[in-house]
């Protein structure tokens, strides 16, 4: 396997398992509609802007082998998302408040920092596959 693939394929995967865990929330926490709505909506984009970054990033990275567009540019927009992303997860998990959710679901308080973790390898993938691309 060459280094252009694999970075590809982590790339897509790093978009889709980052929107994931994002809404892992929405499925296991109820009873706290107004609290969780609050959690989301925290910080300058909130969880929103995150997963729109994440699943941009996923189909720009996906796209660039078909040859649409100059594979360069497309790469180097895969970049600059990647950064997008995991700056707007750092910004919303320094953003999001303790609320009394918490005591109920303890594993929210870890929430916020694995999206940010978990959005690492995007930029990370994105930037080796398009130095693999322009190489």
């Amino acid at each position: 396997m060459n280094l252009r693939d694999v970075s590809r394929r982590t790339g897509i995967a790093a978009g889709v398992v980052t929107v994931v865990a994002l809404a892992a929330p929405y499925a296991l926490v109820s009873g706290y509609a107004t609290q969780l709505a609050g959690y989301y909506a925290a910080g300058t984009l909130g969880a929103g802007g995150i997963a729109l970054f994440a699943l941009l990033s996923a189909v720009v990275v996906a796209s660039v082998e078909q040859g649409n567009l100059d594979p360069g540019t497309l790469a180097g927009v895969a970049v600059i998302l990647g950064v997008a992303t995991t700056l707007s997860a750092a910004m919303w998990a320094l953003a999001v408040e303790p609320t009394t959710m918490y005591a109920d679901y303890r594993w929210l308080r870890w929430h916020a920092p694995a999206v940010v973790a978990l959005s690492v390898p995007l930029p990370v993938s994105a930037a080796a596959y398009a130095r693999a691309l322009l190489s």
